[in-house]
């Protein structure tokens, strides 16, 4: 998994690429998006353009990331969710938790 962070004004815009199955990856978000809570950032979209594939770990890995957000009083949105993932959220009525955006440009404008 690559992690790779970039700031568009005061949103803090994380590109994954690679599965999200747990393990050191998960460590790498967590702590990316930790740095970034640290550092006063508060809105946030995690890019899923390049992860294929989520396992439920990786599932518990978004949510521990979207609770650590709104415990700091920040906003999460994910972007470029494939339909498979979409399929995944619906599954587990995560869809109801997270908001959900084709495109990230479209995400930074739902601020």
């Amino acid at each position: 998994m690559k992690v790779k962070t970039d700031m568009e004004g005061e949103v803090a815009i994380i590109r994954l690429s690679g599965n999200l199955t747990g393990g050191p990856e998960s460590d790498e978000v967590r702590g990316a998006i930790r740095r970034l809570l640290d550092s006063g950032a508060r809105k946030f979209i995690i890019d899923l353009k390049g992860v294929p594939w989520i396992n439920s770990t990786g599932l518990g890995t978004l949510m521990a990331i979207y609770t650590s957000v709104q415990r700091e009083e920040g906003v999460l949105k994910l972007a470029h969710v494939s339909d498979r993932i979409q399929s995944l959220f619906m599954i587990t009525k995560l869809l109801t938790i997270f908001d959900t955006h084709p495109t990230t440009e479209e995400a930074l404008g739902a601020f």
